[in-house]
């Protein structure tokens, strides 16, 4: 038995309610990505000016080199925040991202899982043999998908603990160094 119009157009339908809702968490993360730009280019353009007016005011060698040393940090924090919240908005987009995938794929097999059961109403004595081969495929293909999708998720978190844990060693990194500076 073959699919009839009302099943792919519920198939087609279903496509582009992914499609809108892939679109749209793309749209909200360069969205979210824009504004961070957007201050962060700001308040470096701040901290900027008023570092030059810090270094234009120094009276003598020392205090320039004490003043320089000290501006190290701020700059140093920004681009740690800055870092960490592209980060996050890029993570929470490729979760957004995963989630409609995977719902996708479920669908889909849900959807094939149907009308390979269709099928097998309809179809000659002595196919079950092919029918049953199907369904184990389908079968197996989940279990590999399912097992990807819990490793990709596993290396995720890990990647997430080791940037976490890499900035944190950063930051305390620079802070150390501008105290020594000062």
């Amino acid at each position: 038995m073959y699919p009839n119009q009302a099943q792919l157009l519920e198939i087609q339908k279903t496509q582009v309610d992914a499609l809108h809702a892939f679109a749209g968490s793309i749209f909200q993360a360069t969205e979210k990505l824009a504004q961070l730009n957007m201050a962060t280019s700001r308040a470096f353009l701040q901290e900027t000016a008023g570092t030059a007016q810090s270094l234009m005011s120094a009276k003598d060698p020392q205090e320039l080199a004490t003043l320089a040393g000290s501006m190290t940090q701020p700059g140093a924090e920004m681009l740690a925040t800055y870092s960490r919240t592209a980060y996050s908005i890029a993570s929470a987009a490729g979760a957004e991202i995963a989630k409609v995938v995977e719902t996708q794929i479920a669908e889909g097999n849900r959807k094939l899982a149907e009308m390979i059961d269709q099928a097998a109403k309809s179809a000659p004595a002595g196919s079950e043999h092919a029918i049953s081969l199907i369904k184990n495929s389908l079968s197996a293909a989940n279990t590999a998908f399912d097992a990807v999708s819990k490793a990709t998720r596993q290396a995720t978190e890990t990647a997430e603990s080791n940037i976490a844990a890499a900035v944190a060693v950063a930051t305390d990194a620079v802070k150390s160094k501008t105290r020594k500076a000062a």
